[in-house]
């Protein structure tokens, strides 16, 4: 009797085995619906680590090369205890010099920033009261107008579904300290003794699968490590570039300003225009000669920062589409909110590393069974393999 190629590439010898993994697969996930509840605890565990362990790891990918640097001639628990005083020492010199200032910038901007758009709504209404276009700007104006007007409707008639979500916006701080506070005891030990904790997963590995996992850590390695560390630099670069460049043109909140698009620019592409408005409001009420400068200003730095900063920063490992990077700031914000919008990418590459790992087994499987009908393409997994496809179809 023909064996059938099917039921090999499954596992099986005679079709009641498929029959049987059907039959199978239908319990387990109707079981596993029934009892879903069980495994909240586990997702509330797995959300409670993911913010401080990812944490521990920019800080470790930053300081990692001064701790290897430095090690042979000092050892690596004083290195790290040395630069953790210097960044303590920094912070406090930073808190009391730049705090007040900073904090009463916030203040002013904040009490100001109604008045400085309906200055700017004003002046250009005015503008274009001179223009042919004023029939046709004045209906768009009206409609975005009634949009505000419903929103700040709804938000009055709901406020207690909004002060119901204070709970969620509290829950949000309180994750952010909690990882502020726990990544740098995580970044401690893994810069201590980084190679502890990898070999402690690695014999819990089957050594079947060793070499593969291998290969997952070191692409993991390569793009998250390249990812976070570069996104935290580039971000310091442009804060700095930013502050000096709105000194000199005179613009007023110029720190507070800078500061804050250096900060929002770990969120790509989305981060930095949310400061792209009050800065621009700021300058048309000063003056339209301020306006102009800051506009030329504004996206002259951004394109020296993207085209010059980023690629010598973040290198050339992590290649995800524009798109794609918008696509995964709005799903992981739904479902992690301002955590999954700041650490999104790194999970993304992480989840990607994995898909395309049982995607090439499966290739390899298919052309065991189904080879002489067709091979799949680029089916090893190494290092090698899975950043030089990337390469190609990069240039593609």
């Amino acid at each position: 009797m023909k064996k059938n190629r099917l039921i090999q590439f499954l596992g099986g010898k005679t079709s009641y085995y498929v029959l049987g993994l059907i039959i199978l697969c239908t319990v387990a996930i109707f079981l596993l619906n029934k009892i879903s509840f069980l495994f909240t605890p586990f997702a509330a565990i797995v959300t409670a680590i993911i913010p401080p362990f990812l944490f521990g790891l920019i800080l470790y990918y930053l300081f990692n090369p001064i701790v290897d640097k430095l090690a042979p001639k000092i050892p690596r628990t004083v290195t790290i205890t040395g630069i953790y005083l210097i960044i303590a020492l920094l912070i406090v010199f930073a808190g009391f010099q730049l705090y007040p200032v900073l904090a009463q910038q916030t203040t002013d901007l904040i009490n100001s920033l109604p008045d400085l758009v309906d200055d700017f709504q004003q002046n250009a209404d005015s503008f274009l009261a001179n223009t042919p276009f004023n029939d046709e700007m004045s209906q768009i104006t009206d409609t975005f107008q009634d949009i505000a007007n419903n929103i700040m409707s709804f938000i009055g008639n709901y406020w207690q579904t909004g002060a119901a979500g204070l709970s969620s916006l509290f829950s949000t701080i309180s994750t952010l300290f909690i990882a502020l506070f726990t990544g740098p005891i995580i970044a401690f030990f893994l810069l201590r003794n980084p190679n502890k904790f990898y070999f402690s997963v690695l014999s819990l590995i089957p050594p079947r699968f060793r070499k593969d996992f291998n290969e997952l850590v070191k692409i993991s390695d390569l793009q998250v490590g390249a990812f976070l560390k570069g996104q935290i630099i580039s971000s310091l670069i442009l804060g700095a570039i930013y502050w000096v460049v709105f000194l000199l043109i005179g613009l007023e909140y110029a720190s507070i300003i800078a500061i804050a698009a250096g900060i929002l620019c770990i969120i790509p592409y989305i981060g930095p225009f949310i400061v792209f408005f009050p800065g621009l409001f700021i300058a048309a009420q000063d003056s339209t000669g301020m306006l102009i400068k800051f506009l030329i200003a504004w996206f002259a730095v951004q394109i020296l920062h993207g085209d010059l900063v980023v690629p010598r920063v973040m290198g050339d490992r992590l290649k995800i589409h524009p798109i794609t990077i918008l696509v995964v700031l709005l799903v992981m914000g739904d479902l992690m909110g301002l955590v999954g919008v700041i650490f999104g990418i790194p999970i993304y590459c992480l989840i990607k590393v994995l898909v395309v790992y049982l995607f090439r087994k499966f290739k390899q499987r298919y052309n065991r069974f189904y080879g002489q009908d067709g091979k799949y393409f680029h089916s090893a997994f190494t290092s090698k393999d899975y950043l030089g496809d990337e390469d190609r179809s990069a240039k593609k």
